[in-house]
């Protein structure tokens, strides 16, 4: 893709020869997240389709990975899934080069998981994030949490946002282009609860 890429090296001041570049790509190319999604995709369906994975309802189709970017999220319901996982997870490391950052992982239990199951040594936690939303081991835990971070953002943006000199159209505008689209993003999420739906509706009027 690249021809004649080459690199050099600064050390206080001092620049190296030139090194021949023969993989990778540039930082910043538009093809490099081309690239990771073609690279990344074959694991995802192994998993999709050996994982039990889990159903909201009886008919609904299973779901056992999502991923956005580098964020995967995977859905172990049954010991014999770790062992899946494992053999998916040597596969893509032997292929691709590529290896599962421990330090940067979780593992979050529902319901009645054992704990004491380790899932490649990725240590238990009571509550994460994911894309911007906080997911706990409770069932009510994560909207409360999430609509309660949502709701002091958007307050405090509001409230920063009150004394600019906008005519009452921008300020529409300003309400639905950058406080109620967060809104209508989490509530497909989650639903709100009624406290934050007051404050909310205090803020944006």
């Amino acid at each position: 893709m690249y021809e004649n890429a080459t690199s050099t090296i600064q050390i206080n001041g001092h620049q190296s020869y030139s090194i021949p570049i023969r993989s990778s790509v540039r930082q910043g190319c538009p093809m490099s997240m081309l690239l990771y999604a073609l690279c990344l995709n074959p694991l995802l369906c192994t998993l999709e389709n050996k994982l039990t994975g889990l159903r909201i309802q009886q008919r609904d189709p299973k779901t056992a990975v999502l991923a956005y970017a580098d964020d995967v999220t995977i859905f172990v319901t049954k010991n014999n899934d770790i062992q899946v996982l494992k053999h998916a997870q040597r596969c893509f490391e032997v292929a691709s080069g590529v290896q599962v950052n421990i330090g940067k992982s979780k593992a979050i239990a529902f319901g009645p998981w054992d704990t004491s199951v380790k899932i490649m040594d990725i240590p238990y936690h009571t509550e994460t994030k994911i894309l911007g939303f906080h997911i706990t081991s409770t069932a009510n835990g994560p909207a409360i949490k999430s609509w309660s971070t949502m709701t002091n953002r958007i307050r405090a943006q509001a409230r920063d946002q009150y004394n600019r000199e906008l005519s009452l159209d921008k300020r529409i505008q300003y309400v639905h282009d950058y406080l109620v689209a967060k809104v209508w993003q989490g509530a497909q999420i989650f639903p709100p609860h009624e406290d934050c739906v007051r404050k909310l509706n205090t803020s944006i009027s």
